[in-house]
């Protein structure tokens, strides 16, 4: 049995990179997605703990002190509003813990530190994450279809 006690939500730290990349590819399996993930221990060292991160990263710890979920963001900009704002990345919370409120506290975390930014984030089309952030305020941006660049293509 889990302990189910209080959880709390912290800056990801170097002792916590396995755990993240796990959850990182059960996220990647829950989507579908065409190849695993390729944040490596590398690149969490360089990226996200270095002196200075290009992606910050957030922890979900129950009582035990292990992390039952995480959310990752950076800083974006943009010329049409003449602002930085951010972009989450990823926000997961493991099955056996979810509908607790975690992911909820994860993503508060993020706005409370980013209040007078753009906050944005994509959802998979028929992933029903997108309810979940309609709950927080995030409107689906129907104008914008995404098209992307990929390395050697």
């Amino acid at each position: 049995m889990q302990d189910r006690g209080a959880i709390t939500i912290g800056v990801a730290r170097r002792e916590d990179g396995a755990s993240i990349l796990s959850m990182l590819h059960e996220l990647a399996a829950s989507e579908g997605a065409p190849h695993p993930p390729r944040l490596s221990p590398s690149a969490l060292e360089r990226d996200v703990f270095s002196a200075d991160p290009e992606l910050h990263m957030l922890v979900a710890k129950n009582a035990s002190g292990e992390n039952v979920g995480f959310v990752s963001y950076h800083v974006n900009y943009s010329s049409w509003e003449g602002a930085a704002g951010i972009h989450i990345g990823d926000l997961w919370v493991s099955p056996v813990w979810r509908n607790l409120g975690i992911g909820g506290a994860l993503l508060k975390h993020v706005i409370e530190a980013n209040q007078h930014r753009r906050i944005d984030v994509f959802v998979v089309k028929d992933n029903d994450a997108r309810f979940f952030y309609e709950r927080f305020g995030f409107k689906e941006q129907t104008q914008w279809k995404l098209y992307r660049s990929e390395p050697g293509v």
